[in-house]
């Protein structure tokens, strides 16, 4: 092609047609020119949809990786409301000095089961380590993203605070001389994980025991602390959490709307 146009031009200089070669030589450069234009128009057709194609794996990885979180959070905002209630219960019984052994126990033992929350961060992660931050070009989504991963350091960090205030209690030597740790798979938790076969406090064979320990407990000024402290703590956690839950559905519900908006799917 290029020696057609070669042959041309030569023809033309040969010929003497000076005006002639001008034109043609001035036809010849917008060709080029136009060519180079739909040249770069492709390669941005292309990168653009690489651009929707990145863009489209981190928001549904966003969306995966928030619905995986929102239940872990659903279920922790159960966990915590449950021993709340439980922490509740015994604060009660402990004012009252009035009990029934194994409604005592079945709120006790679910003092001890803890549920660290591990967020799935995995996508955020992703973009934050490849630099590929500028593809989330939605501002409120981008920012909300990373308000809400910071709120999971709190979230974190008080879980730990509570993990922390439950061990000095309930895993120190004078607590554990009155515990017996069967009482796990005796108590009704409501976790069948834990409870494995069917039995009560009040039935079993060593229910003189489970008796005297009860008595202690009561009794303790520091296990009345450890509720009241363990219940302040809880009050506001819980609300951290659920907030945390909320904020998940309303990501998720953002993204669906821009990807449709912008049909990147």
């Amino acid at each position: 092609m290029i020696n057609f146009f070669r042959k041309i031009r030569q023809q033309l200089l040969s010929e003497n047609k000076t005006g002639k070669y001008l034109k043609y030589a001035l036809g010849e450069i917008i060709l080029v020119v136009i060519g180079i234009l739909i040249a770069l128009q492709i390669n941005n057709w292309n990168e653009l949809r690489q651009e929707n194609f990145i863009t489209q794996k981190y928001y549904d990885g966003f969306v995966t990786d928030l619905e995986k979180d929102r239940i872990l959070l659903e279920f922790l905002i159960s966990a915590r409301k449950k021993q709340s209630i439980s922490a509740n219960a015994l604060l009660r019984m402990i004012e009252s000095e009035e009990y029934d052994l194994d409604t005592f126990y079945n709120h006790y033992y679910f003092l001890f089961p803890f549920y660290r929350f591990t967020p799935n961060s995995n996508t955020l992660e992703e973009v934050l380590n490849s630099s590929h931050l500028r593809f989330i070009t939605d501002e409120t989504i981008k920012n909300r993203i990373l308000d809400l991963r910071s709120s999971y350091k709190s979230i974190k960090l008080n879980e730990e605070h509570v993990y922390e205030d439950r061990a000095a209690y309930l895993y120190n030597d004078l607590t554990l001389n009155h515990i017996d740790f069967n009482g796990l798979f005796i108590a009704d938790t409501g976790f069948e994980v834990i409870k494995k076969r069917e039995e009560s406090f009040s039935k079993s064979k060593d229910v003189e025991r489970y008796k005297k320990d009860a008595e202690y407990f009561i009794k303790d000024r520091h296990f009345k602390s450890f509720l009241n402290l363990l219940e302040f703590n809880l009050q506001f956690v819980i609300p951290q959490i659920e907030a945390a839950s909320a904020e998940c559905d309303s990501i998720i519900t953002l993204i669906e709307e821009k990807l449709g908006s912008d049909n990147i799917r």
